[in-house]
């Protein structure tokens, strides 16, 4: 017989082997004591293993979170070994210098040659850096869908919004109704003011509109100072409401960039049949270019057909 083969019948080559695992692997008895504690067990939690060999479980360093009980910190362990069913946890253990480390775990019934259940096996794995990155990942995306300067959706994540409403609306037979907002006489502010000022507004107008909305309605940013609200189950004169009102709040802007008072124009349009996303934005353009030509600070619904014979005005 090789030598490998004789060591590798001796429960010393067996603990090695656990020992050189990078999870962390422990057992309990059926009474729920610690019976072995590798190496990385000693790495993750910083209890050694003579600190824990021999304690029952609930006295380990297992705490999922400050207000667990120490009658619940082997819920899992009691469950396998009742049952032999295995399981699987994320969740957070408790270093011993106090540390909260987020771990994810296997646990498996340890069975004799006759199919008794005589013990556990725990399995854990740090998962810190694999929840750092999806922290990061989470927080890309986020800014991949935001606009930087004020926070609310771009262009391109208040579209695709857009198109799922315009599904759902149809599909549920419930109207939709879009709102384009632009500040009147932008381009004075930025030309006058400079750019930082222009920004204020921006950024101090998007917090209006997006503090004042219903839960399902969506705003974004559609570029330069206009913005795009979507008001999901919203006829167009419920949208006009809203839209008053927001015009309103809008003119109580501290105005600390500009000393007039802060208004908009707003190009109202509700979904109809067969209408296309870019149909249903020109109908809603062409409302807040006429609120323009009538002196801007205004809400006008705007009409399909009447949309169609319509030019834009000079801007001025």
């Amino acid at each position: 017989m090789s030598e490998f083969n004789k060591k590798s019948l001796t429960g010393e080559f067996y603990k090695t082997l656990l020992d050189s695992l990078f999870d962390a692997v422990y057992t309990v008895d059926q009474a729920g004591e610690v019976t072995y504690w590798n190496q990385s067990c000693v790495r993750l939690t910083g209890y050694l293993s003579a600190e824990v060999i021999g304690h029952d479980l609930r006295d380990s360093c297992f705490v999922q979170d400050e207000t667990s009980r120490k009658e619940d910190q082997r819920r899992g362990v009691d469950i396998v070994l009742e049952t032999g069913m295995p399981g699987t946890w994320k969740g957070y253990i408790r270093r011993k210098n106090g540390q909260r480390i987020p771990v994810e775990s296997h646990l498996s019934a340890i069975r004799d040659e006759g199919g008794n259940i005589t013990g556990a096996v725990e399995v854990l794995r740090d998962i810190s850096a694999l929840l750092s990155l999806e922290t990061a990942h989470c927080q890309l995306l986020q800014m991949s869908r935001k606009d930087q300067l004020t926070g609310l959706y771009n262009r391109a994540s208040i579209s695709e919004f857009l198109k799922a409403e315009i599904e759902r609306s149809r599909r549920y037979q419930q109207p939709l109704s879009v709102v384009m907002v632009d500040i009147d006489h932008f381009k004075r502010v930025n030309d006058a003011l400079g750019h930082d000022a222009g920004d204020k507004v921006l950024s101090k107008v998007a917090a209006v509109l997006g503090h004042n909305l219903r839960k399902p309605d969506v705003v974004g940013r559609w570029g330069g100072e206009e913005f795009l609200l979507l008001a999901p189950g919203s006829e167009a004169r419920a949208a006009e409401k809203l839209s008053e009102r927001l015009r309103q709040q809008l003119k109580e802007i501290p105005g600390s960039e500009i000393a007039a008072p802060i208004t908009a124009c707003f190009g109202v349009a509700e979904l109809e049949a067969e209408q296309s996303p870019d149909d249903l934005l020109y109908v809603a353009d062409m409302a807040l270019y006429e609120a323009k030509r009538l002196g801007r600070d205004r809400v006008i619904i705007g009409k399909r057909e009447e949309s169609k014979t319509m030019l834009k005005p000079k801007e001025n």
